[in-house]
């Protein structure tokens, strides 16, 4: 696993080990992808980390990797069946499909439908940003693109992508390239950077790309949303002074003005280790910042949520809503969605022998959380939860070694008192 462990203070060596096992049940969906190019050409095969996506027109997109292609497949019975999957990239590369850094869809309110993914390099840990498009429902896909500019053969992958109310697409990605000036120049420089990327043609061109920040955690994804004027919202996990793994969240600029950054959270997790555990993010309709995230606060591990105002104060404290004191304790990949008047949060728990995907649900924007209720479950591998909306119901998209992909209406589960 990429950078998984450093050298460990003593204060947070038995939290180390827990890391390693969350790092571990990841690893299933990557089947070691993560180590450069020649990892990519292992047999082809279907790997369970899979992205979907609902279009404008309520056809289901759902896309994975087969060895070294990205493949593609619709559904119009809501996940019963898939089309025959269709490669997005005709001519081979190694794609990296860890559940932090996996292939992505995305649809545009304009129909468009849009692709991204990492390939790796033949070092280890290096990678391209990498974009296809459909501006024909998903018909035909364009030759795949690397998004940004710098071509060195470093890190550019853990990438995200999101689109706004305008059609404008979004992409995200940790970059190494000022680690490498700062070892030039003899510099300290703990971690990576987040860098970005704006399309405003429908993916026809990108812009030059742009840093957010210096020195974050290196392995764990970048969360995007849009928030309720339309500006795109970006949560990741920073590394703070005194090696202090907490998050920060940005609105990304479209123009030339400086991204503001801004501290999100305060477990005070100080661990000189990179956790393959990125946030969740959501945004109510009243602009409130809904965040999950994994963490260690008060040497107990386990599940977070807060709230940030529109304005990023802090909304009341942590809530400590999965997990326990005991190491063993497995849960993890939290993901958020603001649907239906309703906040749905969703996270892996390994309890009683086998993977569950536990629900919890808040009518009143976060103040009071249902009872959590189970919602599936697996005895193998299994990919990490996302969360979809579709014509006022939830759903559960869910990709397992035991059953394959799953679409699972979740929208009547959440029950019994509130907490």
């Amino acid at each position: 696993m990429a950078s998984v462990m450093h050298a460990i203070p003593p204060l947070s060596r038995w939290a180390a080990g827990l890391l390693l096992a969350l790092a571990a049940t990841a690893s299933i969906a990557h089947e070691g992808h993560e180590h450069g190019a020649m990892a990519g050409k292992t047999a082809a095969k279907p790997q369970l980390a899979t992205t979907a996506a609902f279009d404008q027109a309520g056809h289901l997109w759902v896309t994975w990797a087969e060895g070294q292609h990205v493949v593609i497949a619709s559904s119009d019975d809501l996940g019963k069946t898939l089309s025959k999957p269709q490669r997005i990239n005709p001519q081979p590369e190694p794609i990296y499909t860890d559940g932090e850094n996996r292939p992505k869809v995305v649809a545009s309110p304009d129909g468009a439908l849009y692709v991204s993914w990492s390939r790796p390099l033949d070092a280890p840990y290096t990678g391209f940003v990498r974009f296809s498009r459909s501006l024909d429902g998903g018909r035909t896909w364009s030759a795949p693109v690397t998004v940004h500019h710098d071509r060195q053969p470093i890190t550019h992958r853990f990438d995200s992508i999101a689109v706004d109310g305008a059609g404008r697409i979004f992409m995200t990605w940790i970059d190494k390239r000022d680690l490498l000036r700062a070892q030039a120049a003899k510099q300290p420089y703990d971690g990576a950077a987040v860098y970005y990327t704006v399309s405003t043609d429908r993916g026809a061109t990108f812009a030059p790309e742009r840093k957010v920040q210096d020195q974050v955690c290196e392995c764990c994804r970048i969360a995007l949303a849009p928030d309720a004027d339309g500006h795109m919202l970006a949560l990741w996990r920073n590394v703070f002074a005194g090696q202090i793994r907490d998050h920060a969240v940005t609105t990304l600029p479209v123009d030339h003005t400086a991204p503001t950054v801004t501290r999100a959270t305060f477990s005070e997790w100080r661990v000189d280790a990179c956790p393959h555990h990125g946030p969740a993010l959501a945004v109510a309709p009243d602009g409130v910042r809904h965040m999950a995230w994994f963490s260690v606060m008060q040497d107990k591990p386990g599940l977070f949520y807060s709230r940030l105002s529109t304005d990023g104060k802090p909304i009341g404290t942590a809530w400590a809503f999965a997990g326990s004191p005991q190491v063993g304790a497995q849960a993890s990949h939290p993901a958020l969605l603001a649907a239906d008047g309703a906040l749905w949060l969703v996270w892996k728990q390994f309890a009683d022998d086998r993977m569950q995907i536990l629900l919890r649900k808040s009518t009143d924007g976060g103040a009071h959380w249902s009872e959590p209720a189970s919602v599936a479950r697996t005895d193998g591998g299994s990919d990490h939860p996302q969360l979809l909306a579709r014509d006022g119901r939830v759903y559960l998209s869910w990709r397992t070694q035991a059953n394959g992909y799953r679409l699972i209406d979740i929208t009547h589960a959440a029950s019994g008192g509130q907490s």
